[in-house]
């Protein structure tokens, strides 16, 4: 986001975005579409936020000109032109996010724009809502749109993602043409990194790509909305820090006893158990003056509280409240009151607030990375993670075996090993705010390995030409149907054959028919019977050697006509 200071709830959102969008590369699953929901939602309501927020500052512009129209003029018209590309930005990026559902849903446009034209907006927004959308997972016709078919360029037109870039760019240029470089420089820094549309984003330990592609190319439809409603709070978030600038570039102290606008900043999300913060206070109020802050129902016709008034769950220190409470029950809440401010008069001003918060129960999510089982005698990739919590602090444990971090694959990825019993539980842990917390537990079922399949002259049995078992006389040993790269070798066999009216029995040591049955089979009549019995096959390792503590397997035998 831009430079000023992140609140507790845009690092929650931006952690959980960044956890989601790292989730992707392993398995976009429904758990994880309906995580971008919550996220989309968050940010649609941090979006609200800020829109309020930057209201209170042109409000406050707004007092200021006219209490000095000569010094203001200048600085207010700058910032109503970064409010015209703000919202002109931001409006752009609404509408596409509704012309890629659209499109995505096929829903009926004429409908649409029937109600638009009536303005039943609240009806608009709930089609478009991603909650509503059954098309969550689909991204071709997202990339179709925006990225385009052509490999190496991207789409030119309208609803396109080079569209988007140009106004994106556009828009990073007009905010900072309004900024004095000598004392602006770091809102110009973080301008310039926020909209970064021409750097490429790491997106994997080993691969870069283009802005445009990482953000929208071949990525399900609910997250490229989420990406785009991310955009929409850097720009509002923007918006913020510059028109801020501006007003200080006036006078800072005006703002703060010309507007008071009563605010809540706190996160949206708390898990079941922990404690829910949130700031409360006046805007741009003095640090030395102590508002009362008063938690109840409120009679907006008077600004008093209706009923019991609670005080003791809000701490109030340098003029800000922070309210706490204990989140016991899972949904949404919602809490109003007033805070109380001493006017330069000494008459008490009351102004009304409140909030909502969303308590989740702990989640947990541990994707194996073959299938619902693990393997007995091989090591199990799985893929933990906890949505919200960085990988490092995640602490997961295994029954019935061992698990230990698999540094090849990444953070997050594990390697178990289990042993003879018929299921093995996966227990999760997380480390928060310094305290270890169960988050969960996930059940596999353990099996053993499946013996592999005898082979030789690329046949399980049947017709074969003696010429071609000449040609290819090992019998290998192959893994049919089975995800895991596994390799045997076969270290014996008795080869059994009729020469006349003898039936010669050959044990053989090794996985190769010896020369001299081969020069016997080779004078076979046709329709003779060859059989390969007693096959013993031991599994390999990685330097191709028997894997330690295994014991050979017995494979099937092979039933061979000779034509």
């Amino acid at each position: 986001m831009a430079g000023g200071k992140e609140t507790p709830r845009q690092k929650m959102i931006g952690m959980m975005y960044l956890v989601l969008t790292a989730l992707l590369a392993l398995n976009v699953s429904k758990e994880i579409l309906n995580s971008f929901i919550l996220i989309n939602d968050s940010l649609i309501v941090t979006n609200k936020n800020f829109t309020g927020k930057n209201q209170s500052q042109y409000d406050a512009f707004g007092v200021a000109l006219a209490n000095d129209e000569q010094k203001v003029r200048p600085f207010y018209t700058k910032a109503m032109q970064v409010k015209g590309s703000a919202d002109s930005l931001y409006q752009h990026i609404e509408l596409l996010k509704q012309k890629l559902i659209e499109r995505t849903d096929k829903l009926d446009s004429t409908a649409i724009n029937q109600l638009r034209d009536a303005g039943d907006l609240d009806s608009v927004a709930a089609i478009f809502s991603l909650r509503n959308v059954n098309s969550k997972d689909n991204y071709d016709i997202p990339t179709n749109i925006m990225i385009g078919g052509e490999e190496g360029k991207l789409k030119e037109g309208k609803w396109t993602a080079s569209e988007l870039i140009g106004m994106i760019n556009s828009f990073r240029d007009q905010l900072i043409s309004k900024i004095d470089p000598k004392k602006g420089a770091a809102i110009i820094a973080a301008l310039e990194e926020n909209f970064k549309t021409d750097t490429m984003i790491q997106i994997s330990d080993s691969e870069k790509q283009e802005w445009a592609l990482a953000n929208f190319y071949h990525i399900p439809l609910a997250a490229v909305v989420t990406n785009l409603s991310k955009i929409q709070t850097d720009v509002r978030n923007a918006e913020s820090d510059v028109v801020k600038y501006l007003y200080g570039e006036v006078d800072a102290s005006d703002f703060k006893f010309d507007t008071l606008a009563a605010k809540v900043i706190a996160p949206n999300l708390v898990f079941e158990g922990d404690d829910y913060k949130a700031e409360i206070f006046v805007a741009a109020f003095s640090t030395t003056q102590n508002p009362q802050v008063q938690i109840g129902k409120v009679d907006t016709s008077t600004n008093t509280i209706i009923g019991s008034i609670d005080t003791t769950s809000v701490v109030v220190d340098r003029g800000v409240g922070t309210y706490t409470v204990r989140a016991s029950r899972e949904g949404p809440q919602k809490y109003s009151g007033i805070i109380k401010v001493k006017a330069p008069s000494g008459k008490f001003l009351s102004y009304p607030f409140e909030g909502e918060y969303m308590v989740m129960k702990s989640g947990v999510v541990v994707s194996p990375t073959k299938m619902n089982v693990l393997y007995r005698g091989v090591k199990n990739p799985i893929s933990i993670s906890v949505p919200g919590v960085a990988p490092e602090l995640v602490k997961p444990s295994i029954t019935n075996g061992s698990l230990r971090p698999d540094p090849k694959a990444g953070k997050g990825n594990y390697i178990a090993e289990v042993k003879g019993e018929s299921t093995a539980m996966v227990n999760v842990s997380a480390e928060i705010d310094g305290k270890s917390r169960p988050m969960g537990k996930f059940e596999f079922r353990v099996k053993s390995v499946p013996p592999p399949i005898a082979t030789i002259a690329g046949t399980e049995g049947g017709l074969v030409s003696a010429n071609r078992l000449a040609a290819a006389p090992t019998v290998i040993p192959k893994m049919k149907d089975f995800d895991f790269e596994l390799y045997y070798r076969v270290t014996k066999f008795d080869l059994v054959y009729q020469v006349g009216t003898d039936l010669i029995t050959k044990p053989v040591t090794g996985s190769k028919i010896p020369n001299d049955a081969l020069d016997q089979i080779k004078r076979l009549k046709k329709g003779s019977r060859v059989y390969i019995e007693n096959v013993k096959a031991i599994m390999l390792d990685e330097n191709n050697s028997p894997a330690p503590g295994v014991t050979p397997v017995d494979l099937q035998t092979l039933s061979l006509k000779i034509n």
